[in-house]
């Protein structure tokens, strides 16, 4: 026991090594910073709730985000708190799970669980917190145990749409096991009740407002043929991770779906590849039928809202459909171990994902995944009295870094954060959105030049504005490029009046 506990401890001092480089290393990138603009531009609370009404989130990752910007508007703190909660995680599975050894490590150092909920400071990462605590509760006896679980699923609805999914699957397990201990109906109905109340803020909370830029209307008319394809590709995505390996621009890519471009087989390969997945995780949780229904449940739910209008395209949307089979294994384990030919598809299933988490860390550490970082060396490149502007997506960056509200040319004012309300839905129909902007701005101020600080390169530019270089006499003065993370290099221009 003494030598298991001394192993478990080594695994554990690995891991907080591994990560707290990989987290020192990594350079945030736009969603990342554009959580923590809107929190610390927040003034109180109730602010914070009507700030990030066009989100389409719920308020819990903001909720602690605000609550550290009350003491400090360092970028830094919140990953800081990012690597504590990655920590939490893998101090439940090392020390607490019902896995042996080996399936801690290959969890722990798996993709999601060594990088893409454990590095990147989103609000997936506390959702997989509160899973493992409810998977860890559900073994437990204790006075108050009912309160807690409620409480957990409460904040674990409150994080994001896709946790909620599986909050609703988890509690189906709760309900299961309800009905295989014989408990009385009244007592299944009220928890049918409670946890259809637990769920109902969270539902407020996602549906954005009529005038979001993302509300249902956007989604549904986003909508087309070709999201089908990528839903049937989720699983792909979800338990085979490994990016492709060969692309600079690595995050978010799939190695069979990038392949598949240039090799027209690979679309049969990739549907059957597919099947044989979700066949294989329900073949592996095949006898526990309450661990099965709730990964088929889970999953069910993910294909439903990625057919339909939320697309499963990014890793951290489809890593939700691995993350409820995590949590079916662990429930699983404490009903039985996974033996024989099982075991031995789990584990060649779990490499796939190390193959992945540690091809990932090691990308992120050797190069800068963003360069929203250095958006203060380049405006400190402009000289004294000259005015710097930026543009909405810029802003984000300039905000994070230099604690400052930023005038963006193509909304005509100074803002301190991004929001999918309606000045970005008017931003983004307009055509001729950095010469109409420039041109009202010169107007203004009364000046022939101006420097713009930008995600644009000069190419980016000339697509999203075709007028804007006939307008204006465009130097590119410097620029910041090579982010992993494609819309993350950063260029100053010298815009003159022709």
């Amino acid at each position: 026991m003494a030598l298991k506990n001394k192993t478990l401890g080594i695994i554990y001092l690995i891991y907080l090594l591994l990560t707290g480089v990989t987290m020192a290393r990594h350079e945030p990138w736009g969603d990342e910073v554009h959580s923590w603009n809107i929190s610390k531009g927040s003034s109180s609370y109730s602010q914070l709730i009507e700030n990030r009404r066009f989100e389409g989130h719920p308020p819990g990752w903001y909720t602690i985000l605000w609550s550290i910007s009350r003491f400090t508007h360092k970028i830094g703190y919140m990953q800081l708190v990012q690597w504590v909660i990655a920590c939490l995680i893998a101090g439940l599975i090392i020390f607490y799970s019902p896995f042996p050894v080996v399936v801690k490590v290959l969890f722990c150092f798996g993709y999601y669980f060594l990088f893409e909920y454990a590095i990147l400071s989103r609000n997936y990462g506390i959702g997989v917190l509160l899973v493992c605590c409810i998977c860890w509760l559900s073994e437990r006896e204790f006075r108050g145990k009912t309160f807690i679980y409620y409480a957990l699923l409460f904040c674990l609805s409150n994080t994001h749409l896709l946790a909620m999914l599986l909050a609703a699957s988890l509690h189906l397990y709760f309900l299961l096991s309800h009905i295989e201990q014989k408990k009385s109906s009244r007592q299944l109905a009220a928890h049918i009740v409670a946890g259809a109340l637990v769920f109902l803020p969270a539902v407020h909370f996602i549906f954005p407002p009529s005038d979001s830029t993302i509300n249902m209307g956007y989604w549904i008319h986003r909508w087309n043929i070709h999201q089908l394809t990528a839903t049937v590709e989720g699983p792909l995505r979800a338990f085979l991770p490994l990016p492709a390996w060969w692309n600079y621009h690595f995050w978010n890519t799939q190695f069979l779906i990038e392949a598949k471009a240039d090799h027209s087989i690979l679309k049969v390969v990739n549907l059957i590849t597919m099947i044989g997945l979700v066949a294989l995780a329900c073949f592996i949780l095949r006898k526990s039928w309450k661990s099965l229904t709730l990964f088929g449940v889970n999953f069910l739910l993910n294909y439903i809202l990625s057919a339909s209008f939320f697309s499963l395209t990014s890793a951290r949307y489809a890593g939700f459909m691995f993350i409820g089979f995590f949590a079916a294994c662990w429930l699983h384990y404490y009903e039985r171990p996974i033996t024989g030919v099982s075991r031995k598809l789990f584990y060649s299933l779990l490499a796939v994902q190390v193959a992945a988490g540690v091809f990932a860390v090691t990308r992120d550490i050797a190069l800068p995944f963003s360069n929203l970082y250095r958006i203060g060396e380049l405006a400190r490149e402009v000289p004294t009295g000259q005015r710097l502007v930026t543009d909405y997506w810029t802003m984000n960056g300039y905000v994070a870094y230099l604690d400052s509200p930023a005038y963006c040319v193509d909304l005509g004012m100074k803002v301190s954060f991004v929001t999918w309300g309606p000045d970005m839905a008017a931003m983004q129909g307009n055509p001729h959105r950095y010469t109409a902007g420039l041109e009202r701005f010169f107007k203004k101020e009364g000046l022939k030049e101006v420097y713009l600080l930008t995600l644009g390169s000069p190419k980016v530019l000339d697509k999203v504005d075709v007028g804007f270089s006939r307008t204006f006499h465009l130097q590119l003065i410097d620029s910041r490029e090579g982010a992993i993370e494609k819309g993350s290099d950063v260029y100053l221009y010298k815009i003159t009046q022709q």
